[in-house]
């Protein structure tokens, strides 16, 4: 069986084919491309064809959000479209440009079998008491809840972590940190997501590149007083001019912030400072939360590419028993599927794990293939 597998962002598609009978990938580039539209399938559709991929047996998508009815990877079809589209509300960034994709490769490839794999869907079985927001009945009767995001990514930690510290997920604590310009914490017991910093929307948790992160539900009604800004320019800039960017004053992306910061710019010095806090606070929160820490795992663009970004964060952890070999974290190398960090004192794991959301989607789209073909789904 041939899996093709789709992450679709705002300016990039990734994509990667790979087979059911060994899961290595065959090709797995990405295209810059600045929309997902016809123009960028066609890029694809001609990879393919000069990789000798000439026939498909499922197009696995990765959707940020499933809504309160798509809690699993599911065969798409015009209905799951409408539940994709519904849910766009509260992934405004990240669900209309998944559902053109899957609307185009659709299109593109009709006699191929498309399966949708929800970022939402490793954080479904949250205990009720983390996914729960303290609000009235009627809120949570409508579908207010915390359902976090990045499971693909928290999900492939989980497996890279427990290979590499040849120990089973149901014997290992592990707090995941997804930091790219979209970010968040996990805290992972044994194999099931416990709690996610992410909540309703991907604006709550850390700080990112352009979100806010967590911020008092009292800021939004005050600003509209005091500014008199609408409720879409506070969304806006809570989307799209918060985080890095607004801390800094000047850039979103962490490398530039980073370089502005060691040039003396006071407010790039504490952008740095509030994102690595941030992650910190959670870290140290997650592992109470599932009573102590076997590991700690980045992934993510800058989880991947930052030492410096890792030392911030770990600084202040030794509590735990977590220490960082400096020397291992200067010379980790990015292409490096998965690397301890930890000196050889520390009783808590330090691991960088590369992010590989297409196999974790190609993996998912197996499983609905296979549970399809063995009359589950």
């Amino acid at each position: 069986m041939r899996v093709l597998a789709i992450n679709a962002g705002s300016a990039t598609l990734k994509f990667g084919v790979f087979v059911s009978d060994s899961t290595v990938s065959v090709i797995e580039p990405a295209i810059d491309h600045p929309a997902v539209d016809a123009a960028a399938f066609e890029k694809i559709e001609r990879q393919l064809r000069r990789a000798g991929v000439t026939s498909l047996d499922g197009i696995g998508h990765r959707v940020a959000h499933g809504g309160p009815l798509l809690s699993d990877a599911a065969l798409v079809d015009e209905q799951v479209e409408h539940e994709i589209g519904q849910a766009a509300v509260l992934a405004p960034q990240h669900n209309p440009v998944a559902l053109a994709g899957i609307r185009l490769a659709r299109e593109r490839w009709p006699g191929v079998r498309h399966v949708a794999v929800f970022d939402t869907a490793f954080h479904d079985d949250m205990p009720e008491y983390a996914h729960s927001y303290a609000v009235p009945p009627s809120w949570r009767a409508a579908g207010v809840r915390r359902y976090g995001f990045h499971g693909l990514s928290h999900q492939g930690v989980l497996a890279a972590v427990s290979t590499e510290l040849k120990r089973p997920p149901s014997e290992l604590r592990i707090v995941s940190c997804h930091i790219g310009s979209g970010a968040s914490v996990c805290a992972i017991d044994r194999g099931r997501s416990i709690d996610t910093s992410m909540g309703m929307t991907a604006l709550e948790g850390l700080v990112m590149g352009t979100r806010c992160g967590d911020l008092d539900p009292g800021v939004p009604g005050f600003v509209a007083r005091a500014l008199g800004l609408t409720l879409a320019q506070i969304e806006a800039a809570l989307y799209s001019d918060s985080g890095l960017k607004g801390l800094s004053g000047e850039s979103s992306d962490l490398r530039i912030v980073e370089k502005r910061a060691g040039e003396g710019v006071a407010a790039a010095q504490l952008a740095l400072q509030v994102h690595a806090y941030r992650v910190r606070k959670y870290i140290g929160a997650y592992a109470a939360a599932i009573g102590g820490c076997d590991a700690v795992a980045f992934t993510g663009g800058a989880g991947e590419n930052s030492a410096a970004l890792r030392r911030r964060i770990v600084d202040g952890l030794e509590f735990i028993g977590l220490e960082l070999d400096e020397e291992r974290n200067r010379a980790y190398s990015p292409n490096t599927e998965v690397a301890q960090l930890q000196s050889s004192r520390s009783a808590v794991a330090v691991l960088v794990v590369q992010a590989r959301e297409q196999l974790a989607i190609a993996r998912e789209t197996f499983r609905t293939l296979n549970d399809q073909a063995s009359g589950l789904v």
